[in-house]
């Protein structure tokens, strides 16, 4: 069965929307984050989960420029990050906002060269 454009799109938001909530579940329960054990895969966890985010919302919303999406994903990273706060009890890590940002554009970036590439095979 051959998926229409639209269709993909729906499928993508929905998957969007629900990374979205497991990333607001994440913030606000303590025992994830505890869950990855050695230093760099923390790092790894966060730049790879908002490279993801940010890859599914440039398919989910096709009419979006990547950047504004981009821009939209690194600044709910700095929201999920301030919610740990409250959810994991300590301070802002800065560190962690970063890696999301950078995780985040190289997601947007990478999924608006894959939508053009998409868009042309049509």
């Amino acid at each position: 069965m051959k998926c229409s454009g639209a269709r993909a799109n729906r499928i993508f938001l929905i998957t969007a929307l629900a990374m979205t909530l497991v990333q607001l579940w994440v913030a606000y329960e303590p025992l994830v984050g505890q869950a990855v054990g050695r230093p760099y895969m923390h790092a790894v966890a966060h730049f790879g989960s908002y490279l993801l985010l940010s890859l599914v919302w440039v398919f989910g919303l096709p009419a979006v420029p990547a950047t504004v999406l981009a821009v939209a994903v690194s600044a709910f990273g700095f929201g999920q990050e301030a919610l740990e706060i409250v959810g994991h009890g300590h301070g802002l890590e800065m560190r962690d906002v970063a890696l999301d940002a950078a995780g985040a554009i190289v997601g947007a970036t990478l999924g608006g060269f894959l939508r053009q590439l998409w868009a042309k095979s049509q």
